[in-house]
């Protein structure tokens, strides 16, 4: 029958392709999992796929990012913002999972850029250690 009159429903067309900036802000990723799990008409093996590798992408980087400042004593500090990004990990997978996406999948892809992002978190503070001391 086709998506007639699609292009005039204001409604519709609201929802359709939610787009966001890529961010590894928490919050955000919060937010935008909820936005692509309801602005969500059709799935696709592309979409939302490409969405959630987005809000996925910017948790890593906030894993990254706070690995990359842990160093002894403020590694206690960072415990609480390791929570709040392994949440929004879990947000996104559940939001993966909805969309009938292979969870072995995400979790594999997970662990390894984890993985990746504390050997390269180490390499970079290593080097940096090195160049000022």
């Amino acid at each position: 029958m086709g998506n007639w009159g699609d292009d005039t429903d204001y409604e519709v067309k609201a929802l359709k392709d939610y787009e966001f900036p890529f961010t590894f802000n928490f919050k955000k990723i919060y937010i935008n999992v909820d936005e692509v799990s309801e602005r969500t008409l059709e799935v696709t093996d592309k979409h939302p796929k490409d969405s959630l590798m987005k809000l996925w992408a910017g948790t890593i980087v906030g894993f990254f990012i706070f690995m990359l400042f842990t160093y002894k004593l403020l590694a206690l500090v960072m415990i609480p913002f390791f929570a709040f990004y392994l949440l929004a990990l879990v947000r996104v997978y559940k939001c993966w999972k909805g969309f009938k996406y292979s969870g072995v999948q995400y979790w594999v892809m997970s662990i390894a850029a984890l993985i990746a992002a504390f050997a390269l978190s180490r390499v970079v503070q290593y080097l940096f250690l090195k160049l000022i001391g």
